[in-house]
């Protein structure tokens, strides 16, 4: 399983989860199931990315710039159909409230960029503290000391979450912890498995209320978690290839897609 059949994948159910989200009443729930395996794979590949770039700064700048471009057609065709503005009058475009998935992926890159330099800077700094214990840890990044840098150089991880939560971009803080967590925890491969799926299960937090059995919900929302956590296989028979190059695939298509249902949403609503 290549980083481009990923790709593919979530492309492909993302497309099916915004067609869901841009018009819930006439499409069956099941599009908004099927779109649960977008973002886990986004968030994998994200991290995977940051640990190959040769230019974190480019990668980050292309997020950003992609998140801007992208947050007209949002708001037309899924943050105004959300709020209830099926009026054209009311809809106008708002970079700081209710923005797309790109800023989440912004904000997650910031987050592993900042603790990639403040964890180099602290381990210039306090390496000698190490030397004691090279004999008894094979591997250095766990050593007791170095361990104790990583930890503080992923507090400001805790800032990107909040303002994640404040421009109330798609998945929030709980997005761009995901993010982060992808990249901090790549070995050994059964933990980063085991996380991943805890993360997974986690994002449908708000759903466990429900499913105590005290409303009666549709089918579909029981599925949820299922459907997210079919994408803890396909990372596990991940390669660790690229695959073909198509860099800019999902940096178009988004914008694209989103600007195309723009406009079926103002034809037909």
């Amino acid at each position: 399983m290549t980083a481009f059949i990923l790709k593919i994948i979530a492309l492909a159910a993302m497309l099916v989860d915004h067609i869901g989200a841009a018009f819930p009443a006439h499409t069956p729930l099941m599009f908004r199931v099927i779109g649960r395996l977008t973002f886990p794979i986004f968030v994998f590949l994200l991290a995977e990315g940051f640990r190959h770039t040769r230019s974190p700064a480019k990668f980050l700048l292309r997020l950003l710039a992609f998140a801007i471009i992208s947050e007209p057609f949002y708001d037309l065709a899924l943050t105004r159909v959300r709020l209830g503005a099926t009026d054209l009058g009311l809809w106008q475009v708002d970079f700081f409230n209710y923005t797309n998935i790109f800023y989440t992926l912004f904000l997650g890159g910031m987050a592993i960029a900042v603790f990639q330099w403040l964890n180099r800077q602290l381990r210039e700094r306090f390496l000698d503290i190490d030397k004691k214990w090279k004999p008894l840890f094979s591997n250095a990044s766990l050593q007791p000391s170095c361990l104790v840098v990583a930890a503080i150089a992923a507090l400001p991880t805790a800032g990107f979450m909040w303002l994640a939560n404040y421009l109330g971009s798609d998945y929030g803080g709980y997005g761009v912890l995901f993010i982060f967590a992808m990249y901090a925890i790549k070995t050994p491969k059964w933990l980063m498995l085991a996380f991943f799926a805890l993360m997974n299960v986690y994002q449908h937090e708000s759903l466990f209320y429900y499913f105590r059995g005290d409303y009666i919900i549709a089918l579909e929302f029981y599925l949820m978690i299922p459907v997210t956590l079919l994408t803890v296989p396909l990372i596990a028979i991940y390669n660790g290839r690229r695959g073909p190059s198509m860099k800019w695939l999902f940096y178009v298509a988004y914008p694209a897609h989103l600007a195309a249902l723009a406009g079926l949403v103002y034809l037909l609503l």
